[in-house]
């Protein structure tokens, strides 16, 4: 029998003066020799990009996931956005519901976020469970993207390139590459990333990424990363953005001992392009933790 989600809100001080209003879900209950399970999504996402892999662990485990400041249904107040601020989110989280060890699945900019938080706070991190992390490219960025980038960073036409992006349409068109099987690029996906774009605050944190792009990125932490414990990399074969074969190794520099696990026909977002072929890799990874 699965678990019901019960989502709720947690006020967040995340500065003197300064608050912002968090969404979470828990579901399950504490298991004896179990660390819980905290989910973080990616880079525009939400809770509910999880829905097709939380249900399947739930009745094992104690889960735990949550909306990003700035994205999702969490508040999307006007304050400098990095993986340094998720990563203390994180940590006001666990202190709110007193967990001291975490098993931290992460996609993307979650994933990222997780091993800047795992690298300051390696104690309290049990494992690192990380699809398709973002935050280390490589040679990636190619020269059109790099002036893609630069133009999305300018003030106004940031606004603009945000206007005509924030709708059904332009959405649909930005999930397309992330996903193989385009068939779950469908209505609910599209509606699910649209309506967070419609809340107040919501270009100002979504374009963080591009005006202040070294704020996401993790090359500034020590090589090899202070955390140790248990890591595993999923990765979509198919992701063009961030190549496997060209990032999974740049990761390895900075997490020695991760394991590596790449997904055929499936691209960045791997937990739901291929949810089925996930859930057994994860399911795998955590019955040896």
């Amino acid at each position: 029998m699965k678990a019901s989600a019960a989502e709720r809100y947690f006020q967040w001080e995340l500065d003197q003066g300064v608050t912002a209003k968090i969404r979470y879900t828990e579901q399950g209950t504490e298991q004896a020799g179990k660390p819980p399970i905290l989910f973080l999504h990616g880079y525009g996402g939400m809770i509910e990009h999880w829905d097709l892999n939380i249900p399947e662990f739930a009745s094992n485990h104690k889960i735990y996931a949550m909306d990003l400041i700035g994205f999702g249904q969490s508040e999307k107040p006007n304050v400098r956005y990095s993986l340094e601020l998720f990563a203390t989110q994180i940590d006001a989280f666990l202190e709110l519901k007193k967990i001291s060890r975490v098993v931290i699945v992460g996609h993307s900019m979650g994933a990222a976020s997780a091993i800047f938080y795992a690298h300051y706070k390696p104690g309290n991190v049990a494992a690192l469970i990380l699809a398709n992390p973002s935050g280390l490219f490589g040679d990636t960025m190619d020269g059109m993207n790099s002036v893609f980038f630069g133009l999305v960073a300018s003030p106004l036409i940031g606004e603009a390139l945000f206007s005509a992006f924030a709708n059904p349409l332009g959405v649909g068109q930005s999930l397309a590459p992330t996903y193989y099987n385009q068939s779950k690029v469908d209505s609910k996906l599209v509606t699910q990333f649209t309506r967070p774009l419609q809340d107040r605050g919501a270009s100002w944190s979504y374009l963080s990424p591009s005006r202040r792009p070294n704020d996401f990125k993790l090359n500034h932490l020590e090589k090899p990363s202070h955390y140790k414990g248990k890591t595993f990399l999923i990765w979509g074969a198919e992701d063009v953005a961030l190549p496997p074969h060209k990032i999974i190794p740049e990761f390895q520099e900075l997490l020695p001992e991760a394991a590596a696990f790449i997904i055929p026909k499936a691209s960045h977002c791997v937990h739901h392009d291929a949810h089925e072929a996930f859930n057994q890799r994860l399911r795998q990874i955590l019955n040896t933790l």
